[in-house]
């Protein structure tokens, strides 16, 4: 295992892209506030932009979620494999040079089941492709749900990849999401979620409502992916749209079937109720 992580006080080279002009785009230098850990997939961390053009619209403050499969938690027990998947250089380059002659290609698309019989550069381009995928979702969920953002989910202020501090040298430059920084905590580390304002409550279970007329499944409702901000007016906020499903060309019962499936509302109904912050009147 790779044992140094993005850690704070540490320096990012960062290419941004804004979501509102994605023609063009700058280098920044960033400064690593705070580390969001213990990382799973995804390394998500408090940034602070030091150089970036005044004209860039960026916060000084902001999150910055990076999908670099270096630091996969998974490597350490990857099932059904029993034995750890260190990441090395070269088996990085060895996916990506595969890519290279045969773009397109899909036949690493390995299932679950027969992951164990993989060798590294395969492992590598598994991880890869699944991580270009959980972005991919997430940029595809903020553009479907614009009108929430800033209110119940974070607003997306732009993508890009990371240039240096765990991008040089490599095959690849992880891809990076640029979000709205919501100081506060989510539902499962909470002290107490009862003395949040309901409205802030009921104004996310409105939001979680409508997901669906929006082509949008979260998928993975649950405690942790619901911040509660500690500034006024208090928010509660969805977040992780990695593992979301798209609506493309079902037929309303299919999508509908799909919907009552996955359960986003019921899930969160469940989790409140557990909470002790359901208010029966929702239930309308």
């Amino acid at each position: 295992m790779v044992e140094e992580t993005y850690t704070q006080r540490g320096r990012l080279q960062l290419q941004v892209s804004l979501s509102n002009d994605e023609k063009t785009s700058f280098i920044c230098a960033a400064l690593i506030r705070k580390a969001f850990t213990p990382f799973t997939k995804c390394q998500v961390l408090l940034v602070e932009i030091e150089d970036v053009p005044v004209r860039a619209g960026l916060p000084n403050l902001l999150i910055a979620k990076i999908y670099d499969p270096r630091f996969n938690y998974e490597r350490a027990m990857p099932l059904p494999r029993q034995y750890p998947i260190p990441w090395s250089a070269a088996n990085e380059k060895a996916a990506a040079d595969r890519r290279t002659l045969a773009p397109g290609d899909d036949n690493s698309r390995v299932p679950q089941w027969e992951r164990e019989f993989l060798d590294g550069s395969l492992w590598e381009e598994t991880y890869y492709r699944e991580y270009e995928d959980s972005f991919a979702r997430e940029v595809e969920a903020y553009r479907r749900l614009g009108h929430l953002q800033g209110s119940a989910i974070p607003r997306l202020y732009g993508s890009g990849r990371v240039v240096s501090g765990h991008g040089e040298g490599r095959a690849i430059s992880p891809r990076v999401l640029f979000m709205e920084y919501i100081p506060g905590e989510n539902l499962a580390t909470t002290q107490d979620p009862r003395l949040v304002p309901s409205s802030a409550y009921q104004e996310l279970v409105k939001a979680v409502n409508t997901l669906a007329s929006f082509g949008v499944i979260h998928t993975d409702m649950r405690p942790d992916n619901i911040v509660v901000s500690n500034n006024h007016p208090r928010r509660a906020v969805l977040i992780d749209f990695g593992l979301c499903v798209f609506r493309s060309d079902e037929p309303d019962d299919k999508w509908k079937e799909a919907v009552v499936c996955e359960g986003d509302e019921r899930q969160l109904k469940r989790y409140m109720e557990t909470l002790g912050i359901w208010h029966q009147e929702w239930d309308a």
